[in-house]
């Protein structure tokens, strides 16, 4: 009799470490977002991957953005040298900054809504030009975006507004700080107002794309000053 109940003891134990060693394994699954991303499967010392700041976004830092529509075969290039990534739990809108001789350009991306959202991803896509500091003129603008602004004789109704978590990236990004309110605004057809409030606020004004007005350009970012 004792050693049947020896045999059964092994038994359980058996079965109750074959039962933990399963949930470890489920655990370190959960946790570690598959067998490739692992402590275990990385070589030792070799540092954990960063995210990706612009994982889910259409662009990123050195692509080149072509902007079609200025006549039979003229276009417009803006290339992403900066940019302000705009978070909520992940990165949901970006405003890239290209710079030029006679002024930046800016290229905001965010997930879109009806006809707002191009190219099957999602995100709206607009052209825009800083207001200010030798572009048109700046807006009188301090803390809350405002409901409706008025700009070259045109009226923007703010559209969106989007409290969010900001990191810069490359080279020329203005400096708003950690945290920012944007506010998206709709013109008449296709003309965009955006005003971002942190700790300075900045206003740029433009145009929205359509998927044929432009043509994205892959570029390298490793060359771009971090």
């Amino acid at each position: 009799m004792s050693f049947l109940l020896i045999d059964v003891a092994i038994l359980g134990g058996g079965f109750m470490l074959g039962r933990w060693l399963v949930r470890r394994s489920r655990a370190r699954r959960m946790i570690g977002g598959g067998a490739g991303d692992s402590p275990a499967t990385r070589p030792r010392g070799a540092p954990a991957l960063a995210p990706d700041p612009f994982g889910g976004l259409p662009f990123k830092l050195g692509d080149v953005l072509l902007r079609r529509g200025l006549g039979d075969e003229a276009c417009d290039e803006a290339w992403l040298a900066g940019a302000l990534v705009f978070s909520e739990e992940r990165p949901v809108a970006a405003l890239f900054i290209a710079p030029e001789a006679g002024g930046d350009r800016a290229i905001w991306v965010c997930h879109g809504v009806g006809e707002g959202a191009h190219r099957g991803s999602g995100f709206a896509v607009s052209w825009l030009t800083p207001l200010g500091k030798g572009g048109p003129p700046a807006l009188a603008l301090a803390g809350e975006p405002p409901h409706s602004l008025e700009h070259d004789g045109v009226r923007f109704e703010r559209a969106r507004r989007l409290p969010l978590t900001v990191t810069r990236h490359g080279s020329g990004a203005p400096a708003v700080g950690a945290q920012a309110v944007v506010a998206e605004y709709t013109g008449g057809g296709d003309q965009r107002l955006l005003v971002v409030a942190g700790e300075t606020t900045l206003a740029f004004v433009g145009l929205a794309l359509r998927d044929q007005d432009y043509e994205v350009l892959p570029g390298d970012a490793s060359t771009l000053e971090r």
